[in-house]
């Protein structure tokens, strides 16, 4: 009787351990079959390229993580989030073939204080970006596309040269550096590395969050490239409203990029037959000083501002869910670019789903010149069309 006792007590204390402390493994699984039209860097000139391909993300990015939580007591938690993005096509790490490209974070989480977290953070501006978009293109490549999310227009001017430094943006390749032109928005970064961040609990629908990246860039001459993001959100029933700003420091090379400030205000209401939204942003280099710049001097030592703005409409219909965007990028330095999307999704069970979509961008008219100008390109309007299956777990 009284071994059984023991046991008794034993299993309950590791019962007790267990209850503290959660760990879940969790993700996504996204992949499909696409047909593109884009612009290809080919011995110093762009050309148009159309193929056909398996790709992965054309929904959501494809990740696999790990998180968890730890009970401190007096409503306190110790919390961790280790998240990695996998290319699907090939079965190879995404974000530049980091293990924890999307996330990898250490914290602490209160419920009546908010959460601190340490290590590589996505920035407030990012969990923003995309409110006044269509939910279900929020994370899809097609998306990508119109708002270029996460892509920098002057994304790796490593050479100098102007087709580097102007139209350098996100592609699909998966080539490491952009080697097409695939985009509206002029984009930002969502990802810092070395950052620590700030986000409130939830206050009668406000809510906010704000970060610090610090650049571990610094020389005996030159400032780290110090990083700032925040943002404030509003939720009450069918509407929503919410504010990003973002800093992101230009690195200490000489060549490299300049700094970059985003400030975007997103409205959305929910109709219940249909959901409507709308986003705003300024984009605004501080100062061009680039060696990419050469080939276009008219922007050497400006501040080139870009006005940008989203509509979005997602209508759902039982099992089927239908979603359309046009992002719209307007500049006296850069000239003016268009893009839009349409995707349809139906649902095969709570976690499976099948989708379709189509997105086409019109490039900037500026920078398409300055392409033929240089390098006698031959560009044309990108264009996809992409049929796949997402999974989560």
């Amino acid at each position: 009787m009284k071994k059984t006792l023991v046991a008794v007590a034993v299993l309950g204390a590791f019962a007790g351990v267990a209850q503290a402390q959660s760990v879940t493994v969790y993700g996504l699984l996204d992949a499909g079959v696409d047909s593109i039209k884009s612009n290809v860097l080919v011995a110093g000139a762009y050309t148009s390229l159309s193929q056909t391909r398996v790709d992965s993300g054309g929904l959501n990015g494809s990740r696999i993580g790990f998180k968890g939580s730890e009970d401190l007591g007096g409503g306190m938690s110790a919390v961790f989030d280790l998240l990695g993005g996998i290319n699907l096509d090939a079965g190879s790490s995404a974000q530049s073939g980091l293990l924890f490209g999307r996330r990898a974070v250490v914290g602490l989480a209160s419920t009546s204080m908010g959460t601190v977290t340490i290590g590589r953070n996505s920035s407030p501006f990012d969990d923003v970006a995309n409110d006044g978009g269509a939910p279900l293109l929020s994370g899809s490549s097609f998306t990508a596309g119109v708002t270029n999310n996460g892509q920098g227009l002057v994304a790796a001017p490593s050479t100098g040269a102007v087709l580097t430094a102007l139209l350098a943006r996100g592609s699909n390749t998966g080539a490491g550096a952009a080697t097409s032109i695939q985009s509206t928005w002029l984009g930002f970064n969502t990802r810092f590395n070395n950052s620590v961040k700030y986000t409130t609990p939830n206050m009668s629908g406000f809510s906010a969050s704000v970060m610090y990246a610090l650049g571990e860039d610094k020389t005996p001459t030159l400032d780290a490239s110090s990083s700032t993001s925040f943002n404030a959100k509003y939720v009450a029933g069918p509407l929503l409203v919410s504010l990003g700003y973002q800093s992101e420091g230009g690195t200490v090379t000489a060549t490299a990029k300049p700094a970059l400030v985003n400030t975007e205000i997103s409205v959305a209401y929910d109709l219940g037959v249909a959901r409507i939204g709308g986003s705003y942003n300024q984009a605004k280099y501080q100062d061009v000083t680039i060696a990419g710049f050469a080939a276009v001097p008219a922007l050497n030592g400006t501040s080139p501002t870009q006005n940008e703005y989203l509509i979005s409409v997602s209508v759902p219909m039982g099992a089927i869910t239908l979603a359309a965007e046009y992002g719209n990028s307007k500049g006296d330095n850069f000239g003016t670019s268009s893009g839009y999307a349409f995707m349809g999704t139906y649902d095969l069970s709570k976690r499976s789903k099948v989708y379709v979509g189509y997105a086409s961008t019109k490039q900037y008219d500026n920078i398409v010149a300055a392409a033929k100008a240089v390098a006698g390109s031959s560009v044309d309007d990108p264009t996809s069309f992409m049929v796949g299956l997402r999974h989560t777990f």
